[in-house]
């Protein structure tokens, strides 16, 4: 069964969900993490990242959509998730059209968890563990990385 609960993942978060989706994390995280919740939350204010990513990788837009409100949004809190400044610059590169290699791989790999946790019910460990063993984002970036 899914931890995500029933309603709408797409819909646009209000404000009081983006202001508590942090709630989780205790005060030294909250510092130490700062800047990298400055830039999910500037991801998820955006407006038009979703169309110029979905067109730039000529996917479906609600897949991107999806996958920007489980990896950014309303997924963060329903999972925990520690904010990774690495993902947010990724995210932010594609939508400028700056993307590096492995921006893509995470792309896939949020686009594939995210299905496997909202539209399929598994749940969301055993997910990434299936996302990252077809795109290993993670792995990809501490190997560094190269322009394309």
């Amino acid at each position: 069964m899914s931890n995500i609960p029933a309603s709408n993942p797409n819909q646009p978060n209000n404000e009081n969900s983006l202001a508590d989706r942090w709630s989780y994390l205790n005060q030294y995280e909250k510092k130490y993490l700062k800047e990298a919740m400055k830039a999910y939350d500037k991801i998820i204010e955006s407006k038009d990242d979703i169309f110029k990513i979905a067109n730039r990788y000529q996917l479906n837009f609600e897949d991107i959509e999806r996958a920007k409100q489980y990896a950014f949004g309303k997924g963060v809190l329903q999972n925990q998730f520690i904010p990774d400044l690495r993902m947010a610059q990724s995210w932010q590169r594609m939508a400028l059209g700056e993307e590096i290699d492995s921006d893509e791989v995470l792309l896939k790999h949020e686009i594939l968890e995210s299905e496997l946790v909202i539209n399929q019910g598994v749940n969301q460990l055993d997910a990434h563990k299936i996302a990252q063993n077809e795109y290993p984002w993670s792995i990809i970036i501490t190997k560094g990385d190269k322009k394309k």
